[in-house]
């Protein structure tokens, strides 16, 4: 009797994902494995992979993601055990402070950093200003500017999955560590990066898929020569008007996005059984 009730209940939203994600998702996954003539060809597929300029696009997509959360943990595991060790009033602070960037539209985000890096911007004046260097930097527009937008982006996703974690993570082993001589710097590392590593997984996950996905960030920081896939996707679609290519690389993003949520969840699940054993 629940178990019906409990169908009832979700049906509304079971039907809702169905229809508006589910199915759009099918469509296009189906648009590109099927030609003219209603054989399944993956001709689109091979020809898109022999473009360099997608192969390139992919590449830069995941080399930025996967920067994005290795800068990301690697900043965010010590700020976020400091804050769960603060005390409750310090910390609600700090974490309205670190999650404050959430609030803010990415699109404004990013035109901030424009204003900050452009040539003529505060950084580039700042520096020649202060004679460390001759001419302006061409920051803006490359790779730096989006891994730049990217971090601020999602480090607050990161810092909000490790510090639910670094709470329950008793000092007493930190010191016990260093009683037996440990370092503090290598206890910090042989014993609180261990037990934060479910905190870790999360936030890589979300961090990556953001990054992945993301198409404000990419748009303005990174120009017009400067292309992920989620651009490569507007500019087949909407300037080229090539609907099919769109279809494709779409398909592409969304495939790897979910490989990369497997594999995490693999990792996950690997750690929690042999926690459990």
């Amino acid at each position: 009797m629940r178990k019906r009730w409990a169908l009832v209940l979700c049906a509304p939203g079971i039907v809702f994902l169905i229809l508006c994600c589910a199915w759009p998702v099918l469509r296009i996954v189906l648009q590109t494995v099927y030609d003219d003539t209603g054989a399944v060809s993956f001709a689109g597929y091979a020809a898109l992979f022999r473009k360099s300029f997608f192969t390139n696009s992919l590449t830069r997509t995941l080399r930025l993601a996967a920067i994005t959360t290795a800068v990301c943990a690697v900043v965010g595991v010590p700020v976020s055990y400091y804050i769960s060790r603060m005390s409750e009033k310090r910390k609600s602070l700090a974490i309205s402070l670190a999650t404050f960037p959430l609030l803010t539209s990415a699109i404004v985000r990013s035109i901030c950093w424009i204003v900050l890096l452009g040539k003529k911007g505060v950084i580039n004046n700042l520096l020649v200003g202060i004679g460390l260097i001759d001419r302006p930097l061409s920051i803006l527009y490359t790779e730096t500017s989006m891994l730049i937008g990217y971090i601020q982006l999602f480090m607050p996703l990161m810092l909000l999955s490790l510090v639910g974690v670094m709470e329950s993570i008793d000092d007493e082993l930190l010191q016990a560590a260093q009683t037996l001589g440990c370092p503090p710097v290598l206890a910090f590392i042989k014993v609180v990066v261990p037990l934060s590593v479910s905190g870790l997984i999360t936030g890589g996950m979300l961090v990556f898929t953001g990054t992945m996905t993301a198409y404000a960030t990419p748009s303005l920081l990174g120009g017009t020569k400067t292309k992920v896939l989620s651009t490569l996707i507007d500019q087949y679609a909407n300037i080229n008007s090539d609907w099919v290519s769109a279809s494709l690389v779409a398909v592409v993003m969304i495939f790897f996005t979910v490989l990369i949520n497997v594999l995490f969840t693999q990792i996950a699940g690997r750690l929690n059984r042999r926690q459990s054993a």
